[in-house]
C-alpha cells in the first residue's frame, strides 16, 4: 500500500481493540485517596489559567478552527500532570502531560452532537507515545493486568518486541525534570482544515518554551513528593510563562506516518509553524482563587475529542482515546454520584 497525506488507515479489527481497552481501562481505575481519578495523568502538578494568543501572521493554508482570525484571545485553563495512572511521588520516573482548555469557543464540535464550547489540546513531554498503533496499546496494558507481575512482564515485552519504541522513550522519560514548565509535543496527529476532510492537513502540534528553564529545588533525591507543583507555584508568583505554540504539517506520509505514534515527525523535513502564544500570567496557585481553580480542574474533562471539527483527531490512537476517554469520564462522574449525600 502506499499511502496518502492527510489520511487515516483504520485497522481491520480495530473496534474490537477499542471495546478491550475501555474494559481495561476501567477495571484499573481504583479509587485513590478517597477518590476515583482518571485512567491517565491521575496526579495534577497544578492547574492555572493562561491566554491563547493567535498571531497575526498564520499561513493562509493553518488559518482554520482556532486559527481562523488573527490576534483572536481565548481564555485558557492550563493543567500540569504527571502520566501515570496512579498518584505517585514526582519523583517517579513518568511523562509530563500539559492539557489546555481554551473557553468559550464557537464552531462545529468534531463530535456531532457534543454540546462543549471548548477546544483542548493535549501535549506530553516526548514528541513520540511508546506504542505504535491501539494493537499494541491494548498488548500494553493487557500484559500489566497480569497480577503482582504485570509491570514487569510489560518491560519485558517492550524489550522482546519492541526495543527502538523502549529506548528512545526511556531515555527521555528517565531525565530529571525540573519543572513542568517544559517543552511539550501532542504525539499523535490531527486535522487542520475545513470540517469536511479534504482541503487540509494533517498535523502535529508542539509548544515551546520563550523563557528559561525554573531552577530546581535541590539534589533530585532530596526532593519532596510534590517538588513540581512547588516549582510552578514559586516561579509563577513573580514571573509569566510564556510558550510559542506551532503547527507541523504532514509532507510525506511514509517517513510521517498518521497510523503509529511511536514514529517522529522529522522537523528538519518539516518545519513547526508558529501560530499562536500561550501566556501564564503572575498568579498564586497557593491562594483561595488558586486552590478553588485546582479543584474546579479535577472535575474537569480534558480529551483530545473535545475539539472543533476542524482539530479532529486522527489516527488508530486518537480513534482508541475518544471511546477510552468517555469511559473514564462516565466512571468518575457514576463514582462521585453515589458519593453525593441523599
Amino acid at each position: 500500500m502506499n499511502p496518502e497525506l492527510n489520511r487515516e488507515y483504520p485497522e481491520s479489527d480495530e473496534a474490537r481493540l477499542i471495546e478491550e481497552m475501555v474494559k481495561l481501562t476501567a477495571e484499573r481505575m481504583k479509587p485513590q485517596q478517597g477518590h476515583i481519578r482518571r485512567g491517565q495523568h491521575a496526579k495534577a502538578t497544578g492547574c492555572v489559567r493562561g491566554v491563547f494568543t493567535i498571531r497575526d501572521d498564520v499561513p493562509a493554508d493553518l488559518r482554520y478552527g482556532v486559527f481562523r482570525k488573527p490576534k483572536q484571545s481565548f481564555q485558557a485553563i492550563v493543567r500540569f500532570s504527571n502520566s501515570a495512572e496512579t498518584i505517585d511521588s514526582d519523583r517517579t520516573v513518568a511523562a509530563r502531560g500539559m492539557a489546555i482548555k481554551l473557553l468559550d469557543v464557537d464552531g462545529t464540535p468534531a463530535i456531532p452532537g457534543a454540546n462543549h464550547r471548548c477546544q483542548d489540546f493535549l501535549t506530553v513531554n516526548l514528541p513520540v507515545f511508546p506504542f505504535a498503533t491501539p494493537a499494541e496499546y491494548v498488548k500494553l496494558f493487557d500484559i500489566r493486568a497480569t497480577p503482582l507481575v504485570g509491570d514487569l512482564l510489560a518491560g519485558a515485552w517492550f524489550a522482546l518486541f519492541h526495543p527502538g519504541h523502549l529506548t528512545s522513550v526511556m531515555e527521555l522519560v528517565s531525565e530529571t525534570v525540573a519543572s513542568p514548565l517544559v517543552r511539550y509535543w501532542s504525539g499523535s496527529p490531527y486535522w487542520l482544515g475545513p470540517p469536511v476532510t479534504t482541503g487540509g492537513h494533517a498535523v502535529k502540534y508542539s509548544l515551546v518554551p520563550r523563557f528559561e528553564g525554573t531552577a530546581p529545588l535541590g539534589e533530585p533525591k532530596s526532593r519532596s513528593d510534590d517538588y513540581l507543583s512547588e516549582v510552578l507555584a514559586r516561579y509563577l508568583r513573580t514571573q509569566e510563562a510564556i510558550f510559542d505554540f506551532r503547527v507541523q504539517p504532514q509532507t510525506d506520509p511514509v517517513t510521517m506516518p498518521v497510523e503509529d505514534v511511536s514514529v517522529e515527525w522529522d522537523e528538519e523535513i518539516s518545519q513547526p509553524i508558529p501560530v499562536a502564544t500561550l501566556t501564564i500570567s503572575v498568579q498564586d496557585v497557593d491562594s483561595p482563587e488558586g486552590r478553588a481553580l485546582a479543584e474546579e480542574c479535577e472535575a474537569m474533562t480534558f480529551s483530545p475529542w473535545n475539539a472543533l471539527a476542524e482539530h479532529r483527531p486522527l489516527g488508530g490512537i486518537n480513534r482508541l482515546r475518544q471511546a477510552v476517554y468517555l469511559a473514564s469520564q462516565a466512571k468518575r462522574e457514576e463514582k462521585s454520584a453515589r458519593e453525593q449525600p441523599m
